[in-house]
Parts: structure tokens; sequence; C-alpha cells
């Protein structure tokens, strides 16, 4: 991938001696970045994004001239020759005084490279969550009390829309009974002989991706028991292939966790799973600390094997349990507010098949640095697990948002 340097300078050395310097820094950083698939080139405009190398002082009237129309957060760059920090700090204290974002970088080429190989994970994320449309499908089920989220605020923040859609719309291209090119169908009704219950578990799927191209949805989450008195059926297996598709998909009208679920696709482009915390056992010297996560939908590119099932609280429709990998996960929940959040890491220890819970279950090891933030930041009734340790990645995207927080 490739980082556009836009290079500036204002040198009264007639030999021009700095050009040479800039050139050899500039290569040094390649060396750096060759093997992490990354380059720095010059007046590349489908580059990932801009640097600015301030090559010299007396620099700063020639970037007023181009800053209107630099992407931002505006990235500058510094070889510490030939007064180029300098010039670097009064262009980072007039963004400052303006209040606008600015991303310092200067030192061994050796971190450079590595701050912006950081640097170009949130870029991609940006780009993925910038201007996302999100339908919330029926608002939220009337138990989630601590989930409402401020519409303006996640607009401001995240550039994300918020797309309030009818849960009347939805039944009404649910009832159209249309199944068009649904992925997996033949091997579903291979293993699932209950053909009705199968064939209404498709339309509502198929109803949904009807919405998300009419609304352009890069997510949506759904008040999802709503179908379950109508149709005596669920979104569980709906979700679970939507999710399979790229596309973020959350029960229950849950705003938080679909944000949460983009941020992970965001920041590691990952799939997740929403689940909730269902039992915590506390180890002791000879016992590890056990979270207990379970729900009925899960995308089904992260289980090593999957059955259908009924949905666990109506014993309708289709729930599924999936078998998930063994090792280490991330588990994440933004909180309403968008300042806070859950983020720690655990380790799947087993796939149980408990009565009395939801149809995917994981029994997760937790230290006691891990459990106690889960017990203490639970920001609701569920969370979103990922494969990996992804804390880094979804860190760094949230510190990038969090600068624009604060800013308010």
């Amino acid at each position: 991938m490739k980082i556009n340097v836009i290079r500036l300078s204002n040198s009264l050395d007639p030999h021009a001696s700095f050009k040479h310097d800039g050139d050899a820094f500039i290569e040094e950083i390649n060396n750096e970045l060759f093997d992490k698939d990354f380059e720095l080139v010059e007046n590349d405009e489908s580059a990932l994004f801009n640097v600015i190398f301030i090559e010299t002082g007396g620099s700063e009237q020639h970037f007023l001239k181009i800053e209107r129309e630099l992407p931002r957060p505006i990235i500058l760059l510094s070889d510490c020759l030939n007064n180029s920090l300098p010039a670097c700090f009064e262009i980072k204290s007039f963004l400052a005084n303006n209040n606008e974002d600015c991303i310092l970088l200067f030192g061994k080429e050796k971190d450079i490279a590595s701050a912006l190989v950081e640097i170009s994970r949130i870029s991609q994320a940006q780009k993925l969550i910038n201007n996302a449309n999100l339908g919330v499908i029926g608002k939220p089920s009337d138990w989630l009390i601590a989930s409402m989220v401020d519409y303006d605020e996640v607009k401001r923040v995240f550039n994300v829309n918020l797309i309030d859609i009818t849960s009347k719309e939805l039944k009404m291209e649910i009832n159209k009974g249309l199944l068009e090119n649904i992925p997996l169908k033949d091997k579903f009704a291979k293993f699932y002989k209950d053909e009705k219950v199968l064939q209404g578990a498709l339309e509502i799927y198929s109803g949904l991706k009807r919405i998300i191209e009419r609304y352009k949805l890069t997510g949506l989450t759904i008040r999802c028991f709503d179908l379950i008195e109508e149709y005596q059926n669920t979104a569980c297996l709906a979700l679970a292939m939507l999710n399979d598709e790229g596309i973020i998909a959350t029960c229950e009208g849950d705003v938080p966790s679909m944000l949460s679920m983009l941020l992970i696709k965001a920041a590691c482009d990952k799939p997740s799973f929403q689940a909730n915390p269902s039992r915590i056992t506390f180890g002791n010297e000879n016992e590890d600390n056990i979270a207990l996560f379970a729900h009925c939908t899960i995308p089904l590119s992260m289980t090593s094997k999957y059955e259908f099932m009924t949905h666990f609280e109506s014993g309708l429709g289709i729930g599924i349990r999936g078998k998930l990998n063994l090792g280490q996960v991330t588990i994440f929940k933004l909180s309403r507010n968008l300042k806070d959040y859950l983020l720690i890491s655990g380790e799947i220890k087993d796939n149980p098949t408990l009565s009395n819970y939801c149809r995917t279950q994981i029994s997760v090891k937790l230290d006691d640095e891990d459990l106690y933030p889960l017990i203490n930041k639970s920001y609701g009734n569920h969370v979103i697990i990922s494969y990996g340790d992804n804390i880094s990645d979804i860190a760094n995207v949230l510190h990038y948002y969090h600068e624009r927080l604060n800013k308010k």
C-alpha cells in the first residue's frame, strides 16, 4: 500500500543539500516499510493517506497554502535537519490553536515506519466507518434500559448515520415470501429438515437484504423478538448469514453493540460474536476464573461446526449452536455515551452445551485484571467477542475518535 509524501521546503541554500538529506531519509523509512508491504511515494493521489514532510525551516507559509485541502488528521514528518523540527512545532501549534488534529512523526526511521503502519490501519478503519449507514429496525428491545444512544453524538464523533426503520417496513418485505440468491440454502436444507421453519428464516434474511439495499446499509440492529409472535420464527439465522457477508448485524436493537461490532470490523477486519455474559465463576488457587458467554446467533465463519436448534427463550424458529475454536479472544463493548468502553482479553477453554442458556456457549478463562472490568464495565447485557489479540488495534482506533469526542 502506498503513502503519499508531500515535501515542503523554503531553503536559502543554493546547493539545496536538504533535498539529498530528504531523499536519504525517505529511502531509509521505505527500507523499514518494505516487509510490511507499505511504501512512501510522491505525487500519488491514489495513496492511502498523505504525510507532509517539512524539510526545512520557513515552510510554514507553504503549508498554509495547502492546509485547507488536506484530509484530517494532518500528519507531519520531520528528519530533524535544516530546522525541520521547529517548523513542525510551529505548524502543530497553529493547528492546535484552530482545534485541528495533528500527528507529528520524527526520530528513528524504524519507529516512524511502525507509526505509519499504525496510522494506515486507522486510516483504513476511518474509510469503513466514515458516513456509514446503520439501520435501527424497530427500536431497541424494552429490556435495553441502559443502552440508548444520542444519534447526534454518534454522527458528530464517528460520522455514522443511524437510520430508524420501522418493523412494519421489514414485515412488508418478509411477507413478500421472496427468496433471492440465498447462500448455503441447499446445504441448510440437507441437515435441517423442517422446510417450513427454514423457509421462514430465509424469508427474514431475504427481507433484511432488501432493506439493506434500499438504505445502503453497512450494518443493522433489529428488534428481533417482535418477529417471534408474528412469524413463530427468529432472525438468528439471518443475522449469522449477514455477518458472514461482512454486514454488521446485531440483535435486540442494541445500538452500542452494533457500533462495537463496526469498530472491530474497521480496526481488524474480523467477524465477531454478540453474546450475553451469562454466568461468572470465581476461581481460586486451583481453578481459573471462568465466564460463560452465550447467544443464539453467531457468524457461521467463526465456528468449526454448527447445528440448528430452536431459539432458546421461545423454543421457536432457528437458533444456532456453534462450536468455536479454543484460544485467545478479545472482548469489547462501547458504552452508550461513546466515551467509555470495556476492552479485555480472554481464552476460550470449552464449548459447553448447558441447558437454561442460549444455544452457542463458550467458557472463557479470564485473569483477575480482566474479570473485574467485565463486572464493573459491562455496559449492558451484551459484549462483542472476536478471535485473537485485537486490543491494540481497537484501542488505537478508539483513541483517534476519543480525541474528537473530547473536543466538544
